[in-house]
């Protein structure tokens, strides 16, 4: 299983939080042979005495281009201790809406991918806030691929276990198969999760008000989860399923601390109405909450899975 990721857009400010984030942007440019648009913002408003780009997380490799507008190569480790050379483009713009120019910047370069670090917190480290990370993540054409912050000095979050939670409906399968493929690429176990959404009901049903579901619906969403498991025959680690009854936002990100899930992929909009799950509302309180990185897709935006990955399988 492999994803089509030919350029990643890596929006910074050369902070500690942005450098941890770059370690993926790394190791996936590396895996796909990707070229990194390093890409800063600065405000209208901000002075000339000193140039961010002088800080940059990476140094050119020997022999390498110097001029800033050319495609250069730079030596790199990785989130996963490799080291490398990728191709890196600089770019740097000056708006008063940092969440904007990203946008406007993976549309116009026709990114594949944005990877960015966040501290979660609003109004502070403007680039790399929370709030707008979360506008990324709204308003991005392409997959985001969000890492938060740690107290920890100098530590790059690893990945060894990738969780997929799935609304179980038609767009199911390219969740998985992009979960799948991150998995393959950090060399981990896949967890496929389901939840069944709580549903209150009036006293006069004679039920209890916070039943979860009618009996069978965990045992027929298992089943579900299992069949998609079944179909993932080119994974070679382990996947597992779980099916919980709960609140979807909420639940995800226990379930990831719980059992130490190390990237959470999942989808920016689902199914809404009372068959709500990953809408995108629950996609934003995950990116916010989650102590680990999020990669979001949006269901009807780029998909990064080959036509081979997407195929439906042979039932002959």
């Amino acid at each position: 299983m492999t994803l089509n990721i030919n350029s990643i857009l890596f929006p910074t400010d050369f902070s500690d939080v942005a450098e941890g984030a770059f370690a993926h942007a790394a190791h996936l440019a590396l895996r796909y042979h990707a070229t990194i648009h390093v890409f800063n913002v600065v405000s209208p408003e901000d002075g000339d005495d000193t140039n961010p780009m002088n800080f940059l997380p990476v140094q050119p490799a020997e022999g390498g281009d110097t001029d800033d507008t050319a495609v250069q190569h730079v030596e790199v480790q990785t989130a996963t201790q490799e080291r490398g050379t990728v191709p890196v483009v600089y770019s740097q713009t000056d708006s008063p809406s940092p969440s904007e120019a990203i946008i406007s910047y993976a549309r116009d370069q026709d990114v594949d991918l944005v990877v960015m670090g966040t501290h979660g917190r609003r109004g502070m480290d403007r680039l790399l806030s929370g709030s707008v990370s979360e506008e990324v993540v709204r308003g991005a054409p392409c997959p985001v691929f969000t890492v938060l912050a740690t107290d920890a000095e100098d530590h790059v979050p690893t990945i060894s276990r990738v969780l997929a939670p799935v609304d179980l409906s038609d767009q199911s399968d390219l969740i998985v198969n992009h979960a799948t493929a991150l998995a393959d690429a950090y060399d981990t176990p896949l967890d496929l999760l389901h939840v069944v959404e709580e549903a209150a009901y009036p006293s006069a049903y004679g039920l209890d008000p916070l039943t979860p579901a009618l009996p069978d619906v965990q045992d027929r969403a298992r089943e579900a989860l299992e069949t998609l498991a079944g179909e993932l025959d080119l994974h070679p680690g382990p996947v597992n399923v779980h099916v919980l009854a709960g609140n979807a936002a909420r639940d995800i990100v226990e379930f990831a601390d719980e059992q130490g899930a190390d990237l959470i992929v999942m989808a920016t909009h689902g199914r809404t109405g009372l068959e709500r799950f990953l809408i995108g509302s629950v996609a934003e309180k995950v990116v916010r909450r989650a102590r680990c990185p999020v990669f979001t897709l949006k269901t009807f935006g780029k998909s990064l899975a080959s036509a081979d990955a997407m195929a439906s399988p042979d039932t002959d």
